[in-house]
């Protein structure tokens, strides 16, 4: 024990703060929580930066659920309709990897999410914030060509000479 400044005595033998804590207050061990979630002091815009990633976070979710649900519906709108004309049509063999496509893209949208989040979680702990500028890139680049790609494929359905 010292006497501080004040002439209170008080124990100057204080370990390090955790990392990502941004705390002055002396260290307490982990408890089995504080493995899986970050403990925050609110000073400025912490809560409101944190709650911002989490809210871009279930917009990728978002995003990619609406991806691979477009590709399913993609593939079910193609089978249903195959089964109604009683044939196959000749397009009927690019829509299977069309919606495919679509999940796989879906999937990446997701894995790109969970990535950034953790990765701006990280670097709102360090304080500083990275730029998003080739995961929007390539996400918009992508669903670009499978739009492109699916509006081809049903405008040539359309434009298919009709038999008999």
């Amino acid at each position: 024990m010292a006497v501080n400044s004040l002439g209170d005595m008080s124990d100057t033998t204080k370990e390090p703060s955790p990392k990502g804590t941004l705390s002055s207050e002396p260290y307490t061990p982990l408890s089995p929580s504080d493995w899986v979630s970050l403990r925050l002091q609110n000073s400025g815009s912490v809560a409101r930066d944190h709650l911002a990633s989490e809210r871009t976070f279930l917009a990728y979710v978002r995003t990619s659920l609406t991806i691979v649900s477009a590709g399913v519906a993609l593939v079910q709108l193609f089978s249903a309709v195959s089964t109604q004309h009683q044939g196959t049509h000749r397009l009927h063999a690019y829509v299977r990897p069309l919606g495919a496509t679509a999940v796989i893209i879906g999937l990446s949208v997701l894995f790109i999410g969970v990535t950034r989040y953790f990765m701006i979680q990280s670097a709102l702990t360090k304080g500083y914030f990275p730029v998003a500028r080739h995961a929007i890139a390539f996400i918009a680049m992508v669903l670009s060509a499978l739009v492109t790609l699916t509006f081809g494929i049903l405008l040539a359905g359309k434009l298919e000479p009709k038999k008999g």
